[in-house]
């Protein structure tokens, strides 16, 4: 009779093992999980950002584009050319480049990076511009950390 006993407690020891073993693997799994979603949630929020940093810069370069448009529209009735350019260096002042014929502007966004807009002055256009350049760029150039800290036994 002493050895169904025994044997009936091995048992039970057993399957408790195995379900610790198996509460151990559920809860760190779990924890695994939570983590993962919180790195999501980080990356998902700066995706977020810099997205959003891109379309408020779109939309100060496209006020800049109308601004642009409108001096160019009053500057396109002077009838000379000489006249037409001195008009357009007078009104839009820095962000007129002589020796480009172009218009240009900058636009800071997050994470250093900047959004450039070029417009060409061309007076037969129905605009008076035709759009260059109109792209994303890194302002701020980084290095990448490329050394390992390696242990050297010393």
């Amino acid at each position: 009779m002493n050895d169904k006993q025994s044997g009936g407690r091995a048992n039970i020891g057993t399957s408790s093992l195995i379900l610790i073993f198996i509460i151990l693997c559920l809860t760190i799994f779990g924890l695994l999980s939570l983590s993962s979603a919180g790195s999501d949630w980080k990356l998902a929020e700066k995706n977020a950002e810099s997205i959003r940093g891109y379309y408020e810069a779109d939309s100060l370069a496209v006020e800049f584009t109308a601004m642009a448009e409108e001096v160019l529209a009053q500057c396109g009735q002077v009838s000379s050319d000489e006249e037409y350019v001195k008009l357009v260096r007078e009104k839009l002042g820095e962000f007129y480049r002589e020796d480009t014929n172009t218009v240009q502007m900058d636009v800071e966004m997050p994470y250093g990076q900047m959004l450039h807009v070029e417009l060409e002055v061309c007076r037969e256009a129905e605009s008076g511009y035709r759009i260059v350049t109109w792209n994303v760029y890194h302002s701020v150039d980084y290095e990448i950390d490329k050394s390992r800290p390696v242990w050297t036994g010393g």
